[in-house]
């Protein structure tokens, strides 16, 4: 058996007892997969090979008989052993993790055999398995529960995505109002507890964000979706700074002035607002600092000013201050009777 063939036929093999394949069941994938017509006792002699001992090493095949049948399926930790290195499979088992956050759960998948190798080294190994036991990344702010999205929505999507097809779905947006899209994909990208779907009607429109929790009656569309070789999915998120959109996609940025309290400083000396953020030294008795960054109106900046409460105090620019000073007399309204 040569290297390439014993290679494909292991890739046809899942990781599981319960998922063992008969020579039959493995000929029929081989087929469907595009491979060279092959007899099931040239099947048969392949798995032989592989589930025994040799000079080479041991078998990646295990065998599971059920009466008469025989099935096989792959000995992760063998293979895992030949295919895989502690550093590889603990960057996969962190990125899983950060993937499961992000987007969820869509239900066992051909990935999984490369999950349950990594495993299976990760156990091996003392250091690794004590690095994966030991982190964890956790939701930004006060740990909202993500929005609730139908599970064939997001494998729809995905699909599409992989097949380079449109989307059909039926989408409400957030005024209520209900329409149907017919879109070309161009990627998912998860934010806040959120999943986007970016995606372009015609090849010169703008590219538009749907969260896929306002989708409904999602299908995989016959049509192609039309190609954007141009487009770049990080060039895009960079651009529409994190999605957090411009106001006026024409004003210019902006050198927003803060008055800072000693309390709340830590925010930006450990996050800065921008790349040439500057912070001056307290000039007044009350230890207030003057904080200054270029930035642009964002749909997120004002709310984020009117975050920090009464910790800040926004000095310039005159339009952002307004907004600010509008959003907060706003808020006090609603308490103005328990004053």
């Amino acid at each position: 058996m040569d290297m390439t063939t014993g290679v494909r036929m292991l890739r046809l093999l899942n990781t599981r007892p319960e998922a063992a394949l008969t020579t039959m069941e493995i000929a029929r994938r081989w087929r469907d997969l595009g491979g060279t017509e092959v007899s099931d006792r040239s099947i048969q002699r392949y798995m032989k090979a592989l589930s025994e001992d040799s000079l080479e090493g041991k078998a990646l095949v295990d065998v599971r008989v059920e009466g008469r049948e025989r099935k096989f399926y792959l000995r992760a930790s063998q293979v895992a052993n030949w295919f895989m290195t502690e550093e590889a499979a603990l960057d996969l088992q962190l990125t899983r993790q950060v993937l499961g956050r992000a987007f969820g759960s869509m239900g066992r998948s051909n990935g999984d055999k490369l999950a349950d190798m990594a495993e299976q080294v990760s156990n091996a190994s003392l250091e690794t398995r004590r690095i994966r036991d030991r982190l964890r990344i956790a939701p930004d702010g006060i740990g909202r529960l993500p929005a609730r999205i139908a599970p064939q929505t997001l494998k729809a999507s995905i699909d599409a995505i992989g097949k380079s097809k449109k989307l059909k779905f039926g989408y409400v947006a957030s005024a209520g109002n209900e329409t149907t899209q017919l879109v070309s994909p161009l990627g998912l990208v998860a934010k806040d507890g959120t999943i986007y779907l970016v995606a372009v009607k015609g090849l010169g429109d703008t590219p538009r964000h749907f969260p896929l929790h306002r989708m409904a009656d999602v299908d995989v569309h016959f049509q192609a979706a039309q190609p954007r070789p141009d487009f770049d999915l990080d060039r895009h998120i960079q651009d529409s700074h994190q999605f957090s959109h411009r106001l006026d996609a024409q004003a210019p940025p902006a050198t927003v002035k803060l008055r800072v309290a000693p309390q709340t400083l830590f925010h930006f000396k450990e996050r800065a607002l921008s790349a040439d953020q500057s912070i001056s030294p307290a000039k007044r008795p009350d230890g207030w600092h003057v904080v200054s960054a270029t930035v642009l109106d964002t749909v997120l900046l004002v709310p984020f000013l009117v975050g920090m409460g009464p910790w800040i105090e926004v000095l310039e620019p005159a339009s952002i201050r307004a907004k600010t000073a509008q959003w907060l007399r706003d808020a006090s309204a609603h308490y103005a009777a328990d004053a």
